[in-house]
């Protein structure tokens, strides 16, 4: 059956794909275990290193015990005068954690320290009259339950008097969780584990997960515990954690104990991920080329057809972009492609005066909004102007009426004191009362024409309407006003960017304690400019949060207590200044919010 030219290439080059494939999922299986060799070579270099360290531990602790032995006060076994001997050989090894006198029959006759009773009062009698007998060192099995938390191994070494009769015996208990921190500052991959087992395959010392597993079997309970001798120096195996390991296995010859290093072999799978990865990719490159070779070859006879296709499809799409002009191999096919082009070429004049017309109707009804939003603000202010004269007007005369008795009063002779005192108090809050009327008849109006302006008025203005709610805060605010410079602006716009610097800034420090409260406003000149900051000691602005402060809706306050409006508003106002507004860090840890003026 027939088939098409571009069917035909796409089966010969599925064909070549499976083989490629086969091929290099061969040859990564091959790297793939070589490299498993590689960690079990590894593995056995490690567990060397080991024995060496452990064999050179017990080498110290052993060297300790023969010079001990001929101390008198330990031949004579006197009790009191031990204990001293016993601590300074704990104190002069961190692996040793305690030290053990006992006479001939194995009954203790002094400690170092006190024995724990899941470790040390484990020890038997039996043991210690044996290791008494003996005229070289003698290790114990691993002392400690597995469900307990310590676990050790004894060292014990006879002591004989002067006379050469053995008198008792010197045991210093070997702390195996300081082999154990030891086995994990040894630099190897993720997930590798060092393992010490005893004769009998139970494990006393382990770098991962020791609480859980020492004093228990190495192999599974069913399995027979197999000599250090009989385990080979190198295998692949699960551990007891069900991960499977390159395990490389040395003999510690004092035990004998066998030292186990256990390398995932997770680690030589990502050994071979960047070349299998290569491998892919070389694959898949050549994969490529074939095809494309392939493909080019049978796309010479449809290359025509296909580009007319296209150019109908991009029409239909909407896209009337014009056609650049190329030669199709038939002057048939030339002449069809010409017409394409002059039909596109009318449909796009005709789409440019109707998309012309529609973007003249927008910028009309863009406007008329505009327009029509203004003038709701402009009636909206003007009613609220209107209202604050008026509820200014009705309160300045009650308070002007106050203050002119007040001071009247104060004019009298004979007062007490204390009513001096009362009445000069009348007299200063009623002042400041019609001080902040003043400034809401000034906001009230809205006036939109610049005028001139000093940053210290502008904050003065503010403060007169927070001053309050500062102060029941427990707020320390300062003032450092070294601005002498002039600038133009909207008094009342101002008052809105100090008094959102400053609400941002009572809110950053309302948390802390009330003896870091601290608010400090700065005014300051520039060769051309006037400067406002305001700085507090809250927690600082996150560095994640810096560049979306001043876009609108951005707040970092809880749902219902912020709009995110404040910044984005006072960054319109100083743009629309020709200032310049910012935030930088504080040196107290804080947040520093500032803008920037032209002088007049």
């Amino acid at each position: 059956m027939a088939q098409p030219i571009r069917q035909q290439v796409v089966g010969i080059a599925a064909i070549l794909a499976i083989v490629v494939i086969s091929a290099v999922l061969y040859a990564s299986r091959i790297t793939y275990q070589e490299q498993v060799q590689t960690l079990r070579a590894e593995a056995l270099a490690m567990s060397s290193i080991v024995v060496s360290y452990f064999e050179r531990n017990l080498d110290t602790a052993e060297d300790a015990a023969e010079i001990a032995i001929h101390n008198p006060d330990l031949q004579h076994l006197r009790a009191d005068a031990a204990v001293h001997v016993l601590r300074s050989l704990v104190n002069a090894d961190p692996a040793i954690r305690n030290a053990l006198l006992a006479d001939l029959s194995g009954r203790p006759v002094a400690w170092a320290e006190p024995p724990l009773p899941t470790v040390e009062a484990r020890l038997g009698l039996d043991w210690l009259k044996a290791a008494a007998a003996s005229k070289t060192a003698v290790i114990s099995p691993v002392l400690g339950a597995p469900e307990h938390l310590g676990h050790a191994i004894v060292m014990a070494r006879g002591i004989a008097n002067a006379d050469g009769a053995p008198s008792g015996v010197l045991a210093l208990v070997v702390d195996l969780e300081a082999f154990e921190t030891a086995f994990t500052k040894i630099p190897m991959p993720p997930g590798s584990v060092i393992t010490v087992t005893d004769e009998r395959s139970v494990v006393i010392a382990r770098s991962l997960e020791s609480d859980r597993f020492v004093g228990r079997l190495a192999e599974a309970e069913t399995a027979r515990p197999r000599l250090p001798s009989e385990v080979p120096s190198t295998d692949v195996r699960v551990g007891l954690d069900g991960v499977e390991r390159a395990y490389g296995n040395a003999v510690v010859s004092r035990g004998p104990w066998l030292a186990s290093v256990g390398i995932p072999t997770e680690v030589a799978r990502q050994r071979t991920a960047p070349i299998e990865l290569r491998n892919v990719m070389i694959m898949l490159g050549a994969l490529a080329f074939v095809l494309i070779l392939s493909l080019l070859v049978s796309e010479r006879a449809l290359r025509a057809l296909n580009e007319l296709q296209r150019t109908a499809e991009r029409v239909a799409a909407g896209d009337l972009s014009p056609l650049p002009p190329q030669n199709l191999g038939s002057v048939e096919l030339n002449e069809l492609h010409q017409g394409l082009a002059g039909m596109i070429t009318n449909l796009r004049a005709a789409q440019d005066a109707v998309s012309a017309q529609m973007a003249e109707e927008r910028r009309m009804r863009e406007e008329k909004e505009s327009l029509q939003r203004q003038l709701i603000r402009q009636e909206r202010l003007a009613a609220i102007g209107v209202l604050v004269s008026g509820v200014a007007h009705e309160l300045n005369n009650p308070l002007q009426a106050i203050l002119g008795f007040a001071e009247l009063l104060e004019l009298q002779d004979d007062l007490p004191e204390s009513v001096k005192h009362d009445l000069s108090l009348i007299r200063r809050e009623s002042t400041r009362a019609s001080a902040i009327i003043r400034n809401l008849q000034r906001f009230g109006r809205q006036t939109t024409e610049p005028s001139p302006v000093k940053l210290a008025d502008v904050v003065t203005s503010v403060l007169e309407l927070r001053q309050r709610k500062i102060e029941a805060q427990g707020i320390q605010l300062d003032i450092e006003d070294q601005s002498e410079v002039i600038v133009s602006a909207v008094f009342t716009e101002l008052q809105q960017v100090v008094l959102n610097f400053l609400i941002n800034a009572e809110q950053a420090v309302a948390l802390l304690e009330p003896a870091r409260r601290r608010i400090l406003i700065r005014t300051s000149d520039g060769r051309n400019s006037a400067r406002l900051e305001v700085e507090d000691d809250g927690a600082g602005v996150p560095p994640a949060d810096e560049p979306k402060l001043f876009q609108p809706f951005f707040t970092t306050k809880p749902v219902g207590e912020g709009t995110g409006l404040g910044l984005s508003v006072s960054y319109g106002i100083i743009t629309s200044h020709n200032g310049e507004i910012g935030h930088r860090s504080s040196p107290r840890g804080g947040a520093i919010f500032f803008f920037e003026l032209p002088a007049k």
